[in-house]
C-alpha cells in the first residue's frame, strides 16, 4: 500500500506526489517519487435542462440608480429572504431584509437587519411581497419565479 498526497487547484485537474518512497531503503541514488505529476479529468459537456434555462436570472443594472427602494429577493446561507435595496456600490449592495419563518412567510423584525451583500448574492428584482396576515407576508412565485427547493 503507498500513500500519496493530491491537491487540486483548478477544476477537472489534480496533482499528486507518492509520499511512501521506498528508494532509500533500495539505496537508489535517483528518486524521483516525491515529484509532482499532475492528472487532468475529461470533461463532458452536458446538454442543459429545461431546469437549467429557466433559473438564469436576468442581468441587474447595478450602475441604474432606479434600483434603491426597490424590492430584491438574495439568498443567505442557502436561504432565500427578500429585502428593500437601499445603496449600491461597485461590488456590494446594502439590503434591508425581511426575517423568514416558515417557507414562503416573511415578517420585518423589530430590529432593522441591514446588511452588505454582493452583488452575486441577490438573486433577481421582484414585486414587493403581500400581506398573508398583519403581520406576515409572501412573495408571489408565479410572477417573480422563485424554486424555494
Amino acid at each position: 500500500m503507498r500513500i500519496h498526497q493530491v491537491v487540486t487547484v483548478t477544476p477537472g485537474q489534480i496533482r499528486y506526489s507518492d509520499v511512501s518512497c521506498l528508494c532509500s531503503m533500495r539505496q537508489t541514488l535517483e528518486c524521483h517519487c516525491y515529484n509532482f505529476k499532475t492528472f487532468t479529468f475529461e470533461v463532458q459537456a452536458r446538454a442543459p435542462t429545461q431546469k437549467d434555462n429557466s433559473q438564469n436570472p436576468p442581468v441587474i443594472p447595478w450602475q441604474n440608480s432606479d434600483i434603491i427602494s426597490q424590492w430584491c429577493c438574495l439568498k443567505y446561507d442557502d436561504e432565500i429572504y427578500p429585502g428593500v435595496i437601499q445603496e449600491v456600490n461597485e461590488t456590494h449592495v446594502k439590503v434591508k431584509c425581511m426575517h423568514r419563518i416558515a417557507i414562503n412567510c416573511f415578517f420585518w423584525p423589530q430590529r432593522d437587519d441591514v446588511l452588505w451583500y454582493m452583488h452575486e448574492d441577490i438573486i433577481r428584482m421582484i414585486l414587493p411581497p403581500t400581506s398573508v396576515t398583519s403581520r406576515h407576508m409572501e412573495i408571489n412565485r408565479d410572477t417573480n419565479k422563485i424554486d424555494y427547493e
